[in-house]
Formats: C-alpha cells, structure tokens, sequence
C-alpha cells in the first residue's frame, strides 16, 4: 500500500530517491537508463510539489509502482525497449568474463564470446559447451545462460545461445534472448589474427503484472586481431557494435529501436598466464541526460599450476551507479572447467553470484601417449613389385617394423624380413604378377612385437610400355632414398 507524507525539501531525500531510482532499474527491469529518466523526473516533480513517496513493502511492491509509471507517465520514457533488452554491465552473462569486470571483447576465448565479441569464437579450436547460472542482486534476479560452439570446416564458427532471465518481485516477468553466431577469420590477414563475427538474436520479454509482452530481433557485428610482440607478449584489439540493427515490438503495437552500443576493447597477455583488458563501451543513444555515455571495464586475470588455476579481478564503471569491483575464480582441465565471479553493488542492492561450468569436446589429455599402432597411408604396385608406406599415431614411438604377407595359396603369413626394419616403408620385389598378396605391419617396443596394422591386399600386375621409364626411375629415386620423387614417379607410372 503506497503511503504520501509531506516533507521539507531536504537533499536527504533527493538520495532516498536516488537509492530507490538505482533499486528498480536494476531490480528485474536491470540497469537501464531510460528508468533513470523517468525515475529522475517523478523525483523532480514530487520535490517541487513538496511530497515524498513511500512504501510499506517495497520489496514486494516496487515493480508494480514501475508498472503505473509506465501507463502514467509514457512521455518521459524514452524507450521501453532500451530498458529490457540492453546488453552488458551489471547484467552480462560468463563467470570468467564478469569476473574481470565484463572487460572480455577483445579476450572472448570461451563459448561466452558468442554474447561478447562473436569474432572471438575463431580461437576454440574443439566444439565446446558453457552453462552459467546467475544469482543477481540478492537473488531478485536470476539468469541461465548456455552456449554450445562448434568449429566447421574451412575455419567456420558457429555457436548457439540461450540467455533467460526471472525476477522474482514480479509476477509472470522474464526475458529471453536465443540467438546463432557465426565467426571466420578473414583471408586476407595470414594466421587467423584478424576474425569477423555476427550475431542474430530472437528477443521475447513478458513484462509481468498484467502489462504485456514484447518480441524483437537484433543483430550484432564483432572484429577481432591479434598480434605478437614478442615471444611472451601478446595483444589483441576489439572492435564490437551490438545492436547495430534492433527492434523490438510491443503487443500493443508499438515498435522501438535499440540504440547502437560501440565498445573498443584492449588486451595484454604475457607468458601465456597474465591477462589485462580495457572495455570501453560507448552508448549512441541520446536516451539518458547522463553527463557521458561512455562506460569503463577492466580486468585482471592470473592462471597458476600450470594454467589449472585462475584468479581475477575487474573493475566495472556504470553511467548511473558508482564503480564496482568484482572477483573471479577458476578451475579447469583439459576436458573440463568451473568458473565463478562475485560482484558487491553499491547503493544497497546486494550481491551478484555467477557460476559457470563448460566441457570441452574431442580433446585428449596432456599426459595420454597413444599406442604405436601401424596405419598404412599409400601402396603403389607395378610389374612383379609393391610397394607401400605406413605411419603411426603423432606422439608415439617403435624401435622397428616387420612386414607379414601370404597368398591366398598361402595357410598362414611370413614376414618379409627376418631382422625388423628400421624405416617406414617397404618394396616388395619378385612378386607374381595377378596374384594377390595380403600384407599387413606390426610395430616392435623394447625387442618384443607390439600393435598390428589392418591387413590390406595388393596385386602386381604387368607395366604398360609407356609407363616404364617412370618406374625406372622410380626405383632409382628409391634407392637413394628419394622418397617424393620415387612416390611421383609411381604415380606416374601407375596412372599409364
């Protein structure tokens, strides 16, 4: 029940205004400057007529005093739109990221790129899936966030998001942003330092109590580049318009844009550990009677044990609040993390927790060695003669090699040379030409046979008169060891 007390014009309670106005623009409509416009008039109005509003219980009762500000007072509201849908600041979704204050577009090498920097999803190298819960200002508002990254052929990017958020003082009140990335680095510049990214964003807001709903879509645009220093210093340049094309439509008909949001970003990495970001985030809207449009993120980040432990801290400047700190910390393996990041606001509006966990797809440990299991990569055969090559899995090894083969005349294999061979190929002479051989290699360890290749089959077979000048040659290159021009010359030959 709302309460009018007549007071004394005093700047105490220009502040009590001040706390209530930053209280309702972050509590479940987040922080939006369009509220502090609104919210800055009824204050000036109620000073001059010399009243004050209370009440009783205003956590349970504040959201639907936003509610009749929004049917009573539509001329000093600047954008509904704005308010609901705006993106960053206290409301930005990633542990990791918030954690070093939201300073992450020119970092955005986790799935929460996709909201921050899209560019960015050009530097996970294995599909990767991230989900964050968010319990903000002392739980009036909660937040679930998932991405799921998937690298293409062709260096092409493709992520897809989900970003929910509830606030509990309002009945039926949610938020919903769905949206697809897409990310490749640009040809142009040579080792992926220079990456383009967009997003495509499906907006869905109930505005609770009984006030309707809205629907939008938007699109952001993202670049990213990277250049090293030196051996141990990295930087990187972010350069993010969210919002460059946004609209959302109110059943009521009504239809709004949102303004664009331009944020330069800044990174430093030394030694691979240490991290420093600058976000500079920068407002085209005309929508506030703020002094500057102009925000401020920074953020620290330190990685220990080997980059399994993670710690940081940031700094986050809004247009309407004082600056906040906020702390982070992380653990992760190579399949595997879990980030969390902790915000205290100012102005008695609680605290804001973040937790995230992520798994990384198709990775293999640090300390798996794989077996030294042969694979066959190419056989060429010719008249009375075969020839094959085989390799085995990258960070393995075998002292040696024996060739077995048999006809089908044959009732069991032979090896093709008693003593092991010590190199990865192998010519076969005095094959009987039309007959088929079935070959196949194991790897030798420490004296004894290991690991087996597939069994492949190879028939020799007559050489064209035309072709035998390339497989002469061929077998002259071989015995001097020159494995690509005797491999050319097969092809050669065995194409006639």
């Amino acid at each position: 029940m709302l309460k009018i007390k007549y007071f004394p014009l005093k700047s105490s309670h220009l502040n009590k205004w001040v706390k209530m106005n930053h209280f309702l623009h972050l509590n479940g409509w987040r922080k939006k400057r369009g509220f502090s416009v609104l919210l800055g008039w009824a204050a000036w109005g109620a000073v001059t007529m010399g009243m004050f509003v209370r009440m009783r219980k205003l956590k349970s009762k504040i959201m639907v005093a936003l509610g009749c500000g929004f049917l009573a007072l539509p001329a000093f509201f600047p954008s509904r739109a704005y308010a609901i849908f705006e993106r960053g600041g206290n409301v930005g979704v990633g542990a990791r990221a918030m954690g070093m204050g939201g300073a992450f577009d020119a970092v955005a090498d986790d799935p929460s790129a996709a909201y921050w920097n899209p560019a960015g999803l050009t530097q996970l190298e294995v599909p990767t899936l991230l989900m964050m819960y968010g319990s903000l200002f002392n739980d009036k508002t909660r937040t679930v966030y998932g991405s799921f990254q998937y690298p293409l052929p062709n260096d092409f990017h493709l992520a897809l998001s989900v970003n929910d958020s509830f606030f509990a003082d309002t009945d039926g009140a949610l938020q919903g942003e769905y949206q697809a990335s897409v990310a490749v680095p640009l040809p142009f510049v040579p080792q992926k330092r220079l990456s383009v990214g967009f997003n495509f964003r499906y907006l869905n807001a109930a505005l609770g109590s009984g006030q309707g709903s809205a629907q939008g879509v938007g699109v952001d645009l993202g670049f990213l580049y990277k250049e090293k220093l030196q051996e141990q210093l990295e930087w990187s340049a972010g350069l993010v318009f969210d919002d460059i094309s946004t609209t959302a439509r109110f059943d009521s008909g009504v239809e709004e844009s949102l303004p664009t949001i331009i944020t330069p970003a800044l990174a430093l990495r030394f030694e691979k550990d240490t991290t420093i970001s600058l976000d500079l985030p920068w407002t085209l809207s005309g929508y506030t009677n703020q002094t500057s449009d102009l925000e401020f993120r920074g953020g620290l980040e330190h990685w220990f044990f080997d980059g399994k432990l993670g710690l940081r801290v940031g700094y986050l400047s809004l247009a309407t609040l004082p600056g906040e700190i906020t702390l982070g910390a992380s653990y992760r393996t190579y399949q595997w993390f879990v980030d969390y990041a902790y915000i205290n606001h100012s102005n008695d509006l609680g605290n804001s927790h973040r937790i995230e966990g992520g798994w990384y797809f198709d990775t293999v440990s640090p300390d798996f060695k794989p077996e030294p299991r042969p694979y066959v990569i190419e056989t060429f055969v010719s008249d009375e003669k075969i020839y094959f090559k085989w390799d085995i899995p990258q960070g393995s090894q075998a002292d040696g090699y024996y060739v077995y083969l048999k006809t089908d005349a044959d009732s069991a294999f032979h090896r093709a040379k008693q003593e092991p061979l010590t190199t990865q190929y192998c010519l076969l002479r005095g094959a009987v030409n039309g007959t088929a051989y079935h070959v196949y290699i194991t790897s030798v360890v420490d004296g004894k046979e290991k690991l087996s290749s597939n069994e492949f089959i190879a028939t020799p077979k007559p050489m064209a008169q035309d072709a035998d000048h390339y497989y002469q040659a061929g077998v002259q290159y071989f015995n001097q060891n020159n494995l690509s021009a005797a491999l050319y010359a097969a092809r050669k030959a065995e194409e006639l």
